[in-house]
């Protein structure tokens, strides 16, 4: 009997006490753990931002450095005398060569006459032979040659007329498969009364690699770790990225570092207490860990899951314009490896504001998933389609032999899109026009591809409808291209 009281009062207690004390730890730790991981989080998303920032203004200063490197001997009576004439080269060289590399270290330094050909190449602090320019002439020539453009040379004539400082080109490019910033500045008197002829003036150029040693002198400047350039976006495991642009906006190079990570560090050191902790709590712990895990894994079951949803259309499944554009920009890029050419083809469902305003909303809707569960299978698992809202869907053809692989799919399109909905025991007929625009060439065709696939979509609505366009094409009697209308096409039952 006493044995019984005992086993029912040691339930009472674990009921009353020792569970609401487990649930109460549990909750206190996992609140605490939870608190600090968000914290150390945003401590570390913080310092990376900071970092990044200050990544962008040391290169930055870069880029302005090599223009004041240069602006040194740019505007200089000796430099300009040295030139005129019979050239210096002895001068050339201690002045503007070698002496302007042991002053600033440039890895190549040029002098080109009026016509852009060498009179002086140095690499590497040493003189060479004036061919070795031809090898980077085709990058150096294209910013020199803003020097001898119109604007180029009245900007010269503001600075000879004191009105402006000595103009400077630079930017970021690709020399002998290396990234480097490159400088040009034309060399001119000091002096007011000296007289220069338009489109006669030399230029300096030097080059300087976005290499190891540059970055080894920027991580002892601003204290940055591992900080060192690289062609490859994709950074290494904990490492942040930058990328570097030139002046068409192109992405050259990548600065790539490993961050500060505060936060984590914080919670290394109190690593050992809180392992302690932990083991005292024994049970306590494991069920902790238990639901931590189980947190982590809903929380990035949501994030996915977010992330799914602000990629997709929900009505239809298909990726959404967010999503269109992100997939649109990969297959842009895959042209810049070499891939096959691109096709984008622009959809426009005909007739659907008759059924949504015969048969209403609902079936409206029901119609646009019927209309995207016809599509998906006429496409290749490599190709995307997407509705970008209300009845406008997009589709990319990537690997794309000819444009005769983009007509083939829009004909099946055209007929399987003609064929009759089944929409609440009526049957609506609709049909579809199509835009095609084809991309062989990243940044040729990439950045006005959209806008070519609306243009043939409006040649194909203002040819009938129902029909596709080609993008730039004319048939033998000089009408759009197009699949003809099909005999009941404008029936709503």
């Amino acid at each position: 009997m006493n044995q019984g009281r005992s086993n029912i009062a040691g339930w009472r207690f674990s009921f009353s006490v020792l569970i609401p004390v487990i649930i109460a730890i549990t909750v206190t730790v996992g609140t605490a753990a939870s608190f600090i991981a968000w914290s150390t989080a945003k401590s570390d998303d913080r310092a990376l931002e900071r970092q990044t920032r200050l990544v962008s203004h040391m290169l930055s200063k870069e880029r302005e450095y090599i223009a004041g490197d240069q602006n040194d001997i740019s505007a200089w009576d000796d430099a300009f005398y040295a030139l005129e004439g019979d050239i210096d080269l002895e001068w050339i060289d201690e002045n503007l060569g070698a002496g302007f590399y042991e002053s600033y270290g440039h890895n190549r330094i040029y002098v080109l006459d009026p016509k852009l050909s060498a009179v002086y190449a140095m690499r590497e602090g040493g003189k060479v032979a004036q061919e070795t320019f031809e090898a980077d002439r085709a990058v150096v020539a294209a910013l020199a040659g803003k020097h001898l453009g119109i604007d180029g040379q009245g900007a010269i004539e503001a600075y000879l007329n004191g009105f402006a400082e000595v103009p400077h080109v630079s930017d970021i490019a690709v020399i002998d498969g290396r990234a480097a910033l490159v400088g040009v500045v034309p060399i001119l008197p000091e002096t007011a009364d000296m007289e220069v002829a338009p489109g006669k003036q030399f230029f300096h150029v030097a080059i300087r690699f976005l290499d190891d040693a540059l970055a080894g002198e920027l991580m002892d400047q601003y204290l940055i770790e591992g900080g060192h350039f690289s062609s490859d976006p994709a950074p290494a495991t904990g490492e942040a990225v930058f990328a570097l642009h030139n002046q068409s906006g192109d992405e050259v190079a990548y600065f790539k570092w490993t961050p500060d990570r505060p936060g984590a560090q914080i919670l290394d050191e109190t690593m050992p207490a809180m392992i302690g902790a932990l083991l005292a709590g024994g049970g306590i712990i494991a069920l902790l860990m238990r639901g931590l895990r189980r947190s982590s894994d809903e929380l990035e079951a949501a994030r996915a899951e977010a992330h799914h949803r602000s990629m997709h259309d929900p009505l239809t499944g298909l990726a959404n314009r967010a999503g269109f554009q992100e997939r649109l920009s990969q297959a842009i890029a895959s042209l810049r490896r070499g891939r096959d050419p691109i096709a984008l083809l622009a959809l426009d469902l005909d007739r659907f504001k008759q059924v949504n305003d015969t048969l209403g909303h609902e079936a409206g809707d029901k119609l646009l998933q019927q209309v995207a569960h016809r599509l998906l299978p006429l496409l290749r698992e490599t190709d995307t389609l997407a509705r970008l809202g209300g009845d406008e869907f997009a589709i990319i053809q990537t690997a794309v032999g000819t444009v005769a692989d983009s007509r083939s799919l829009s004909e099946r399109i055209i007929s399987r899109v003609s064929e009759p909905f089944a929409l609440d025991g009526a049957d609506a007929r609709i049909g579809v026009s199509i835009g095609i625009a084809m991309a062989g060439d990243a940044d040729k065709d990439g950045p006005d591809l959209p806008a070519r696939a609306d243009f043939a979509l409006y040649e194909a609505k203002d040819a009938g409808r129902n029909r596709y366009m080609v993008f730039g094409e004319r048939s033998s009697n000089d009408q759009p291209i197009a699949v003809p209308l099909p005999a009941n096409a404008n029936k709503v039952a």
